[in-house]
């Protein structure tokens, strides 16, 4: 349950920042994002979806900050 509320929650927050950022502008930042994190874990594999949520969580979050900022 605890799953579904999070994807809920991240549709959300996305569905706010779409005016800010295109899809593959926000897909994009996402992908380096985890990238970073699969970098700073020293590239170990099998964490891919763990990387990306956790990218996605923090560049919503980012945005969401700097969308507050303008307002």
């Amino acid at each position: 349950m605890k799953e579904v509320v999070s994807v809920k929650l991240r549709r959300k927050q996305a569905a706010t920042v779409a005016p800010t950022l295109n899809g593959e502008a926000l897909r994009d930042r996402i992908a380096r994002k985890a990238y970073e994190r699969y970098l700073d874990r020293g590239q170990l594999d099998g964490y891919d979806l763990d990387d990306w949520l956790e990218a996605e969580q923090l560049i919503l979050a980012e945005l969401g900050a700097e969308a507050g900022e303008m307002d």
